[in-house]
C-alpha cells in the first residue's frame, strides 16, 4: 500500500519530479568527471616522479633531531656573535661502506633492489646557451631496475652511459633548451672546478616537468670525476615492493642505514599539499552542487505536502499511521535519489572517457597531450552514498512534517 501510494505521488508531479532528478544527475556527473580530472594529474605526477625517481632516498647525512650547539648557547634570536680567524673546513660528505650497507638492504623484506648515485651541480653550456643541472651519477644496470628511467629514452638508450667514454643523458627539456641533439658533445662544470666534454648517448622524457628541464645522468666513474667526488657515493636509491608503503619501510631502514632516508611522501611533501588542496576544492564545490540538488528535493516535496493535505488526512483516517505517512514521501526521497544517482553514474562514465579523449596540451608541473582522467570505484561509490544521503536528509523534513498533520484539524479547516 505505501509503495503503491509513493509510486502515485512521485509520478502525480513529473516536471518538478524530473527537474530533481536532475538536479541530482548533475551533482553526481560533475563530482565524477571532477574527481577523475584531478586524480589523473596527481596519479601522473606521482606515478611518474616515484618510478623515474626511486621509492626510497638514503642521504649521506644524519636527520637532525638536535637543536645547533651556537642555538643552545645563544637561544636568543638577536644575539650578535663575532668569530675571529675562523676558517670552514672543508668536508666531503659521503655514505661510508656503501656496498656493506647495500647489502645489508637487499636483504631486508619488501626491497626489490638497490642502487648507487653519486649526485651534484653543473653548469652545462652547448654553443651560446648554459643551464644549470642535476647531475646524477649511475649504474646503468643496477639504476634501470630501481626505476623506469631506461624506458623514458626517447632517442639513443641509457645503456650507451656504459659503452660511450663521457656519455650523457639528458631530459628532453634540458636538451631543448639547450639545443642540443642525440651525439652532440656539451661541455659540463662543477663547482669544484671540475670540467669536461660529455657526448648526448640519449634523451629520456619522464612527462614531469621538474625532472625533465634539469635532470642528466652519467656513469658513475664519470660523474665522480666532474664532481671531485672519487670513490664516494652519497645516496642510495631503493625499490620496494609496493610503492604506497614506503612511509613504513623508510623508517625501518633508517634504524638499519643510520642515515637520513625520506620516502618519496617526504621528498615531495609540497606537491602532495598541493594536490590535497585540489581535492578538498574538488570536494568543496561537488558538496555545493549535492547541497544544491537537496534544497531542490525538500522544496518539490514540501509544496508536494502542502498540496496534498486534505489526502493525507483521508489516508490518515483510513487508518495509516505517522510512521506510514512518513515512509510514502521518504520513498519519494529514495527514488529521486536512486534515479538521479544511476543516471550519474553513467553520464558521468561518459563523461571521463569523453573528455579523455579531448586533444588538449598541457604543460606545468607535468607534460600531457590531452586531459589526464584517473578512474577508481571509489570515487563512484562516494558519488552514489554522497548523493543519497543528502537527498534522504532533504526528505526528512516534509516527510516528518506530513505525518504531524491531525485529520481532525484538517477536516475541520484549521490547517
Amino acid at each position: 500500500m505505501r509503495w503503491l501510494i509513493s509510486s502515485r505521488y512521485f509520478l502525480s508531479h513529473k516536471r518538478q519530479t524530473l527537474i530533481c532528478i536532475a538536479g541530482v544527475t548533475i551533482s553526481v556527473t560533475m563530482y565524477i568527471a571532477m574527481s577523475a580530472m584531478m586524480a589523473g594529474f596527481s596519479d601522473k605526477f606521482i606515478i611518474e616522479t616515484v618510478e623515474s625517481s626511486g621509492h626510497i632516498l638514503i642521504n649521506d647525512e644524519p636527520r637532525e633531531t638536535q637543536t645547533p650547539i651556537l642555538q643552545r648557547a645563544y637561544p636568543d634570536p638577536n644575539a650578535l656573535l663575532h668569530l675571529d680567524n675562523v676558517k670552514p673546513r672543508e668536508q666531503v660528505k659521503k655514505i661510508k661502506n656503501p656496498e656493506g650497507l647495500m647489502g645489508k638492504l637487499r636483504r631486508l623484506p619488501g626491497i626489490l633492489s638497490v642502487a648507487p648515485e653519486v649526485t651534484g651541480s653543473v653548469i652545462a653550456t652547448y654553443g651560446t646557451k648554459t643551464q644549470n643541472l642535476a647531475i646524477v651519477g649511475v649504474d646503468p644496470e643496477q639504476q634501470v631496475r630501481v626505476t623506469t628511467i631506461g624506458e623514458k629514452v626517447l632517442s639513443g638508450g641509457f645503456s650507451r652511459l656504459r659503452s660511450t667514454a663521457g656519455g650523457v643523458v639528458i631530459g628532453s627539456g634540458v636538451a631543448s633548451n639547450l639545443g642540443a641533439r642525440l651525439d652532440d658533445t656539451i661541455s659540463l662544470a662543477s663547482s669544484t672546478g671540475g670540467k669536461t666534454t660529455a657526448r648526448v648517448v640519449g634523451i629520456f622524457q619522464t612527462g614531469v616537468t621538474p625532472v625533465d628541464y634539469s635532470r642528466a645522468y652519467m656513469l658513475l666513474s664519470s660523474a665522480q670525476t666532474l664532481l671531485d667526488k672519487k670513490n664516494t657515493i652519497n645516496r642510495i636509491i631503493l625499490r620496494t615492493d609496493d610503492y604506497s608503503k614506503a612511509n613504513a619501510y623508510a623508517r625501518q631502514i633508517e634504524s638499519v642505514a643510520g642515515y637520513k632516508t625520506e620516502s618519496w611522501q617526504e621528498s615531495n611533501a609540497n606537491f602532495l599539499k598541493i594536490f590535497k588542496i585540489q581535492e578538498i576544492i574538488t570536494s568543496f564545490i561537488t558538496g555545493a552542487l549535492m547541497i544544491v540538488a537537496a534544497f531542490g528535493v525538500l522544496n518539490i516535496l514540501i509544496m508536494a505536502v502542502l498540496e496534498r493535505i486534505n489526502d493525507i488526512a483521508i489516508l490518515k483516517s483510513f487508518g495509516l499511521s505517522r510512521n506510514d505517512i512518513t515512509l510514502i514521501y521518504l520513498l519519494q526521497g529514495v527514488a529521486i535519489g536512486l534515479i538521479g544517482s544511476a543516471i550519474g553514474l553513467i553520464l558521468g562514465k561518459l563523461s571521463v572517457e569523453i573528455l579523455r579523449k579531448i586533444p588538449i596540451q598541457m604543460q606545468g608541473l607535468v607534460n600531457v597531450e590531452g586531459l589526464l582522467m584517473s578512474e577508481h570505484w571509489e570515487q563512484y561509490v562516494t558519488a552514489f552514498v554522497s548523493a543519497m544521503i543528502s537527498v534522504i536528509i532533504a526528505a526528512v523534513y516534509p516527510a516528518r512534517r506530513a505525518a504531524r498533520y491531525d485529520p481532525v484539524e484538517v477536516i475541520r479547516g484549521a490547517h
